[in-house]
This record gives structure tokens, C-alpha cells and sequence, in this order.
């Protein structure tokens, strides 16, 4: 039995002593973004917006040296073409997209000097665009489900703390509801209007592990 004991309080020593290793992981990105697809049916998302330049928090959870979970938000300014919204008319106009969801990555050499990484999430995405004419303005907000974020990266080790590399990435999803700007209120876009689109991303990281 005192063996047993013993056995027992061993285990669970080790079990709930403090890792050497870093639990956590925030990871700062920025990049720049171009869409693909259509907004909704024969409505290309590259007819309203030429790019983006997301910036990105991820703030992760290490179960093992390689493999971590947690949450990602994106805050993204957007360029709206020209043709939308033409500055003759004496309008101006401006585009934000937002994305928040969850995620799991996987370090191949957490130990090394460099070392690759692979990350998929899903989360709920929001794209804005504003124009005004003088004193008046009006917005639209689409939103949906975004089905999934697939990044692929490597880190270049600074210190145990710190790293930095950098990654492509690719998300997609489709719009569900929007804004009515006259009535601002929600309303679901037809199940016949939803199309797939998607954001090509090819940007830097930046880690922090704590």
C-alpha cells in the first residue's frame, strides 16, 4: 500500500509540476489580403474590393511543445475599388473587414532554429463598406460563417521568448445576412444569393511565448 501511495504522489508530482516549456503563445500578424470569389451570386468581391491589410492577434494554448489551440481576431482596412465609388461623384469611401474564430496549430521543430508550422481555424467574419457625400453616409456590413482559415508558416528563433517568420494563408466562407443602409437592420440573404469567396494572405508573424 505505501508503495502504492508513494506511486501515487510521484505521478501526480510530476503531473502538476510547472513546465519549463511556455503554455502560452501570442502571435501578432500583419499582411496583405486579396479576395477571391463572389459576395453573393454574380457579385464579384474584387468588383467592391481590391485588397486588404489584416491585422491579426492570436492568443494560443500549448498542450505539448507542438501542438496548441486557442483564438483568433483579425481587423482588416480595406482598399474599395474605384469604380464602386467614384471620387468625381464627391463621394468617399472606405472598407473594413473582421474576423474572430478558433484554431488549432502544430509546430514541427518547436526546438529548433527555424521552425515550420501549419494552423486551422473557423470563425464568423464581417465586411463593411462606408461611402459619404458631405455630411451623409451610409454603410453596408455582410457577414457569415468563415468555414475555415488554413495558414502555413515558419518561425525564425530570436530567443526561447521570441520569434518571427514568415506565412501564407488562405480562409473562405460565404455571407449569410447584411445591413439594409436605409433601414439599418439585419436581413438574411437568400440561400440562392450565397456564393463561396475566399482571402489569399501572405504576410509576417510575430511570437511572443510566455
Amino acid at each position: 500500500m505505501k508503495k502504492i501511495l508513494s506511486s501515487l504522489v510521484v505521478a501526480a508530482a510530476v503531473a502538476f509540476a510547472p513546465s519549463a516549456q511556455a503554455q502560452f503563445a501570442l502571435d501578432l500578424k500583419l499582411a496583405y489580403a486579396i479576395p477571391v470569389g463572389d459576395a453573393t451570386l454574380n457579385n464579384p468581391l474584387s468588383d467592391t474590393i481590391t485588397g486588404a491589410i489584416p491585422i491579426g492577434l492570436d492568443a494560443r494554448y500549448k498542450f505539448t511543445p507542438n501542438l496548441s489551440a486557442g483564438v483568433y481576431f483579425q481587423y482588416a482596412p480595406a482598399f474599395v475599388k474605384s469604380s464602386f465609388c467614384d471620387a468625381a461623384t464627391g463621394a468617399s469611401c472606405s472598407a473594413t473587414g473582421v474576423r474572430l474564430g478558433i484554431e488549432v496549430a502544430y509546430a514541427f521543430m518547436p526546438d529548433a532554429g527555424f521552425n515550420p508550422w501549419v494552423s486551422l481555424g473557423t470563425g464568423w467574419e464581417w465586411a463593411t463598406v462606408k461611402a459619404s457625400v458631405g455630411s451623409v453616409s451610409a454603410s453596408v456590413t455582410a457577414d457569415g460563417w468563415e468555414y475555415f482559415n488554413i495558414q502555413v508558416g515558419g518561425d525564425f528563433a530570436l530567443s526561447k521568448m521570441f520569434s518571427v517568420g514568415p506565412y501564407v494563408g488562405f480562409s473562405g466562407g460565404s455571407y449569410t445576412s447584411q445591413t439594409n443602409p436605409l433601414t439599418d437592420t439585419s436581413e438574411s440573404i437568400p440561400s440562392a444569393d450565397r456564393t463561396f469567396h475566399g482571402w489569399f494572405q501572405l504576410g509576417v508573424k510575430g511570437t511572443v511565448n510566455l
